[in-house]
């Protein structure tokens, strides 16, 4: 079949009513190719089909009048009508907004308000009451905050969107990203969504180079497995910013931890108890998840950042002796 031989079908389906469809946002840069634009749509659920959209672009030779901007776009269009919407110079007035992974919902908050969803108070008491989707609200537990729940992503919304419109799309985010074959992986190792999302969390605020993220939950997959401290400073930091006045002085993740912050008497400090934190201590993205999900096998049990690089990465050992060397030799610049 030839890319255009289903366009008259396309143009019959464009004039079907779309009220009831859903939305998702697109930001179309400057210096897209029509075939990379054609597939994003295509990934988006926009369109059926990429290759059709760049063969119709091509036809009515438009390449370059596709105009770059945010839109938002129905699932399930008509590539006629797809394309219709991005040459159109006037586009309909919307809020963007980018979440960063590994920030807490406290971040959110104030990065929400500058993005024009409201106050930083609203947007902290919509998610006191909204509803997580099915698949995480039975692992969900009673008292829990969506700590780790709002999936950090690019949203783009209508002009007036509300905090609660914000989130209850950031949980469907996560509920279509973290997805049953990503579910399913992590409860072959025995955790389930909760659990996934705390290790998660845990696993983002330690890895800086990506390539690590699989290596790392490895690593605490196996001090799990021997029922040993995780030993993560960003819990501890988590823990110290619950303490009164710590988060004007030192923000939301004290850089410098003091000895006296190690010992800090707090179910999220992996440093003084064995096993998972009761919940998140921030936002993971889906590489962390994928890691959790599918963690490196190795036998490392221990790593540090290698100061002397500088660039994040760590270096990873089996034995004590090993760590306590590598500590030696990279853990100072």
């Amino acid at each position: 079949m030839t890319p255009g031989s289903q366009l008259g079908d396309d143009l019959v389906k464009s004039v079907e009513p779309a009220a009831d469809r859903e939305q998702v946002g697109y930001t179309l840069p400057d210096g897209r190719s029509a075939g990379d634009i054609g597939a994003d749509l295509e990934r988006l659920g926009v369109i059926d089909s990429g290759v059709q959209f760049e063969f119709l672009v091509s036809l009515m030779g438009i390449q370059h009048q596709l105009s770059t901007g945010d839109y938002l776009l129905k699932k399930n269009s008509s590539i006629v009508s797809v394309v219709t919407e991005l040459t159109v110079q006037e586009q309909v007035p919307v809020l963007k907004v980018t979440f960063p992974e590994g920030i807490r919902i406290e971040e959110m908050a104030l990065i929400a308000e500058t993005a024009g969803f409201g106050s930083r108070e609203s947007f902290l008491a919509a998610t006191k009451t909204a509803e997580l989707p099915p698949a995480f609200a039975a692992a969900f537990p009673a008292g829990a905050t969506l700590q780790g729940y709002l999936f950090p992503d690019t949203y783009i919304m209508p002009v007036g969107s509300t905090p609660e419109d914000l989130i209850a799309y950031m949980l469907r985010t996560l509920d279509l990203r973290f997805s049953p074959e990503l579910r399913a992986a992590a409860e072959s190792r025995g955790l389930d969504t909760h659990e996934a999302l705390t290790l998660a969390s845990i696993v983002e605020r330690e890895a800086v180079v990506a390539s690590e993220r699989p290596r790392i939950a490895g690593v605490f997959y196996n001090r799990l497995a021997a029922g040993d401290m995780l030993g993560a400073d960003p819990t501890v930091q988590y823990a110290v910013s619950l303490v009164a006045t710590s988060v004007e002085t030192f923000g939301y993740w004290k850089k410098e931890l003091t000895l006296e912050d190690l010992e800090i008497d707090s179910p999220y400090n992996t440093r003084k108890f064995p096993g998972l934190p009761p919940a998140p201590i921030a936002n993971p993205g889906l590489a962390s998840i994928e890691a959790v999900a599918n963690p490196e096998q190795t036998d490392f049990y221990y790593f540090v950042a290698d100061a002397k690089v500088g660039d994040g990465s760590h270096v990873f050992a089996v034995t004590l002796g090993e760590h306590e060397r590598n500590i030696q030799l990279y853990g100072a610049p």
